[in-house]
């Protein structure tokens, strides 16, 4: 099967799910063109087996990028988008051959409908039109959307009219690192530094445990939007020489130093870190939102309300506190990885989706 996928980020969950994808499917025998942002990411997708292709796209408009994404994409069975970008022009543009497919995965919901304080009350009329009009519409024009998550599935339906019988849901998946549990001694977060992350929260708990425990220390890894103002709450709140800035970090390398791993954010549809993060052996502590107890429930995580500083901090406390407790979630959290959120898996249940949509 020729199979292209249509990536348009430089990093980030989407980018590294739609990396995983074209490992397994090369792997499996398909033929997989990847068309990406830039030189780095198209010698990632070459290293798995890919026929990669720099695209980038320099703008939501950009119709010249899209030009060169059909032509490269004519003649296959499967033309297959992983961000919001690249779904608007994989399904506004033409198929890539005579009854071949166009898929689309929604990693995520807009800005605009994250819920607050990282969104607004409600989704404003340009929003409205844009989302939950054009963008509902032109799934009419695709053949299958991939939702990781039950949760945001039906998110996507009820708040933004995306047709529910399009709709699959397909958990992600990773390749499974070393289980190494106990290794580092950071109690850090990694992830975009964006509000809807909730990382203003961890900062405000890691001063509240930073005051209790001296020998404690902090880390928040990543880049985004929101780092400058992120840094200057954490010097408000008395963190300098305490939390370290890493920036961005492959995962491997930072959960290497994480002593737990903390996921305090508002929004999240199937986190791609909280899967490394369980799969490694790094206690977890998560806010309790959309498609996290769907990967990660009290036997294999501390969860918490979004929100809370107060009960990030007692979570964290709890991990520490009790390491026999800990080490068997450690285990049982591995365990759910393997059978449940591997690479493999994933893009096995997907190339059946191909098949099917095929078949018809």
């Amino acid at each position: 099967m020729r199979i292209v996928l249509v990536s348009t980020l430089e990093r980030g969950g989407p980018v590294e799910q739609c990396l995983l994808l074209a490992g397994s499917l090369t792997v499996g025998g398909d033929e997989v063109v990847v068309t990406c942002a830039n030189a780095s990411l198209a010698e990632r997708f070459s290293a798995v087996g890919a026929d990669a292709h720099v695209v980038p796209f320099r703008n939501q408009a950009d119709a010249t990028a899209a030009r060169r994404v059909w032509r490269l994409a004519r003649g296959a069975e499967v033309l297959h988008a992983h961000d919001r970008r690249a779904g608007l022009w994989v399904r506004l543009g033409p198929r890539p051959r005579r009854g071949g497919l166009r898929v689309y995965t929604a990693h995520g919901v807009p800005f605009e409908y994250h819920p607050p304080p990282a969104g607004p009350a409600r989704p404003g009329l340009k929003a409205t039109l844009l989302y939950r009009g054009l963008d509902s519409a032109l799934c009419a024009r695709c053949d299958a959307v991939i939702v990781p998550s039950h949760a945001v599935r039906d998110d996507l339906v009820d708040r933004l009219g995306y047709p529910a019988a399009k709709l699959h849901v397909i958990p992600n998946g990773i390749v499974l690192p070393e289980f190494s549990p106990g290794g580092g001694e950071l109690i850090a977060t990694f992830s975009v530094l964006e509000r809807f992350k909730g990382i203003d929260v961890f900062l405000r708990a890691a001063a509240e445990l930073a005051g209790a425990h001296p020998d404690w220390r902090f880390a928040a890894f990543g880049s985004g939007s929101d780092e400058e103002r992120l840094r200057r709450l954490a010097g408000e709140l008395g963190l300098d020489g305490r939390l370290e800035w890493p920036g961005f970090v492959p995962a491997p390398d930072a959960l290497a130093r994480l002593r737990v791993y903390v996921l305090s954010s508002y929004w999240e549809n199937a986190p791609m870190a909280l899967l490394e993060a369980m799969a490694a052996g790094v206690p977890v502590v998560a806010t309790s939102v959309y498609g996290v107890p769907e990967v990660a429930d009290e036997s294999v995580a501390e969860l918490v309300p979004p929100g809370d500083h107060a009960a990030l901090a007692s979570a964290v406390e709890r991990v520490i506190a009790d390491p026999e407790r800990t080490a068997a979630t450690v285990r049982a959290a591995r365990q759910r990885v393997e059978e449940r959120f591997t690479a493999e898996r994933n893009a096995g249940e997907i190339r059946q989706l191909y098949e099917r949509l095929l078949a018809r």
